[in-house]
């Protein structure tokens, strides 16, 4: 602190050596004033800190179009609240997408996972339903779909629809394959008992031309799906004609008209449970998708030497009524030496569906003598029409007694069982070794044997009358009454003579009907359905 001023009297009374020396004060004060500025730089700073600290995530979002995004405007939304707003909308270098960088509030941070989902809501018409509408008047926003997932995301591809499923919906999902996608596609309806409990929420197609369709299941009823179950497609009108009948089949009307899939258990039977994801075939109908089957089937192969027109692979094989098996292949070996051709067709039986041959099944020595025995008593396959309207054929199998004994032929690739033909075909071979009878020659022969005959009689005349009078007395009544036969016999065999004329119209008839039935064999061979429609218009 600087000393007091000297009054004037004081000044005037001292000596001048004692006159005041000022002091000079070499230190810097710093004003007052040079605080607010400081201070503010200090709240700035920390509101700055706590923005950072309060700012939430920053993410990218790639979409095919930015039609109807604002940056700065369009909000971010899930469940109709918004958690973001756009800031910024920018093209990708080869401008392929237009990446959209939204900020989020801070909470959403735990959200951004492999699970969130974005899409654009605009007005739209997709699978009959119309969602959108009242972006029309708000303007178009980005909707998220978010669940509790693992790790950490920043960058997303948006949806170009709506998803079907949410990510929290309760559920599992399941893959099914398929060898057509048919009529379905993206919501077609679960159904469960009759019961809408899921949708189709896509596809696709693998490598192996094999359709991979994934489906939701709803909770509870996802339970329900265990190993037992089976999966079948009831999309639209089902029409079959095969060796078994006609078949109709029609689900509910969403399913025929949005297609659909269902499933369920055969025979009611249950299975241990199935993770998310597993893998089930897709059936085409209900009919296969719940039938009874085994795990061991045997091959076997049949030759046919008729015609296998109406047979199919996948045609039944029974026997006596009861599907032991079916069709798997149709070849044909044509020999042009011999001119002909045998058909060989492959069947699968499932010894499962025969008791007495499926208990034989350890013992593979014992199965092969079983089927010996089989055989040698008269079991034979044989082909049989099992739909006169269709034509569809079947393979039975029989025993025929009458049937000239054969054994199984066990070399080759598969063991070949005999076969029998069927009636139709036994009538067409003897009709058509009736055809080849030499009817003409025949009659031409008969002819030169009448023609003996006449002149046999004639030289028995001359002979006659050459005979003793008295002889000849006594014979005369018996002479009188052989010419007039003799002459009634000579008329008779005349060339121009209506019995000879009329034995070759028979002979010419004979061998005509024999043609004609062989051509009714073939086309009923073809056509057995004409027994039931007639021939109709078609040339056989």
């Amino acid at each position: 602190m600087a000393d007091p001023e000297p009054t004037d009297a004081a000044r005037r009374a001292a000596p001048a050596d004692d006159l005041p020396v000022a002091r000079v004060d070499g230190g810097r004060r710093v004003s007052l004033v040079w605080l607010v500025p400081l201070v503010a730089l200090l709240a700035a700073l920390w509101l700055g800190y706590r923005a950072h600290q309060q700012q939430g995530p920053l993410i990218t979002i790639a979409f095919q179009t930015a039609e109807g995004l604002d940056a700065g405007k369009t909000p971010v939304r899930f469940k109709d609240v918004d958690i973001g707003v756009v800031e910024t909308i920018d093209l990708t270098a080869d401008l392929a997408q237009v990446l959209v960088r939204a900020r989020l509030n801070k909470p959403m941070a735990r959200y951004l996972n492999e699970r969130a989902r974005f899409w654009v809501v605009r007005p739209r018409l997709d699978r009959g339903q119309v969602s959108g509408l009242g972006t029309l008047v708000g303007g178009a926003y980005i909707a998220a779909d978010l669940a509790v997932g693992d790790g950490s995301q920043e960058r997303f591809e948006g949806l170009e629809s709506p998803p079907i499923v949410t990510a929290a919906a309760p559920g599992r999902a399941f893959t099914l394959l398929a060898d057509n996608l048919g009529s379905l596609t993206e919501g077609s309806p679960v159904l469960y008992l009759g019961i809408e409990v899921g949708r189709v929420v896509g596809y696709a197609l693998r490598a192996d031309r094999t359709v991979e369709i994934q489906v939701f299941v709803d909770a509870p009823h996802d339970a329900a799906v265990d190993v037992a179950t089976r999966f079948w497609n009831v999309s639209g009108l089902g029409l079959s004609l095969d060796a078994t009948g006609i078949r109709l089949d029609s689900d509910s009307l969403t399913a025929l008209l949005r297609g659909g899939v269902a499933f369920d258990n055969a025979d009611g039977a249950t299975g241990a449970p199935v993770a998310a994801g597993r893998e089930f075939v897709l059936y085409a109908d209900r009919a296969s998708a719940l039938a009874e089957r085994f795990d061991h089937r045997e091959l076997w192969q049949l030759t046919f030497s008729g015609s296998v027109r109406g047979l199919v692979t996948g045609a039944p094989v029974e026997f006596r009524g009861i599907r032991i098996g079916e069709v798997v292949d149709i070849t044909v070996d044509l020999d042009g030496a011999a001119r002909g051709a045998e058909i060989p067709v492959t069947i699968a039986i499932e010894p499962a569906r025969l008791g007495a041959v499926d208990r034989e099944l350890a013992d593979r020595e014992a199965q092969r003598r079983l089927w010996d025995e089989l055989v040698g008593n008269g079991l034979r396959a044989q082909l049989k029409t099992g739909n006169l309207l269709t034509g569809a054929r079947y393979v039975d199998f029989d025993f025929y007694a009458d049937d000239p004994p054969r054994e199984i032929a066990w070399g080759g690739d598969m063991p070949r069982l005999p076969t029998v033909p069927t009636p139709l075909d036994e009538l067409s071979g003897l009709l058509s070794k009736l055809a080849r009878l030499p009817l003409d020659r025949m009659g031409d022969d008969l002819a030169s044997s009448l023609a003996a005959l006449r002149d046999t009689m004639g030289a028995t005349n001359r002979l006659l009358g050459r005979l003793d009078r008295q002889t000849a007395s006594e014979l005369d009544a018996t002479l009188v009454q052989t010419r007039q036969t003799l002459a009634a016999v000579e008329k008779t065999l005349a060339p121009n003579a209506p019995l000879q004329s009329e034995a070759y119209r028979v002979l010419n008839e004979l061998s005509a009907a024999a043609r004609s039935l062989r051509i009714m064999a073939d086309y009923l061979e073809r056509h057995p359905e004409a027994l039931l429609r007639g021939k109709g218009g078609e040339d056989p």
